[in-house]
């Protein structure tokens, strides 16, 4: 396990969704969800930008470096938003027994 893939939703219905997906199809040993309040400029059309604060939920998906593209494939299909945040993070350092742990979830 080498990323880790972030991406937000505003529903829990949309974010059981892409936990289920993503766990059934082996893409994601772990995922964790939490609550958290965004802020951010969206345009409105295409003269005027607003400022929108929402409530979302991020979840945050262990992925393995060459499950990344089908897992992002996979959250995009499944995704409510017109335009998903996906975010991939490369883990520097990852402790050995939950790395182990991630490999052995799908053996």
């Amino acid at each position: 396990m080498r990323l880790m893939l972030l991406q937000t939703t505003t529903t829990e219905s949309n974010a059981k969704i892409l936990i289920k997906v993503a766990l059934g199809c082996g893409l994601s040993p772990c995922i964790q969800q939490m609550q958290i309040q965004s802020h951010y400029m969206w345009a409105k059309d295409s003269k005027t930008l607003e400022v929108v604060n929402e409530n979302e939920i991020l979840l945050s998906f262990k992925v393995f470096k060459k499950d990344f593209k089908a897992l992002k494939k996979l959250l995009l299909k499944h995704h409510t938003y017109e335009l998903p945040e996906i975010i991939g993070i490369h883990l520097q350092k990852v402790s050995k027994p939950y790395k182990k742990w991630c490999k052995s979830a799908f053996a």
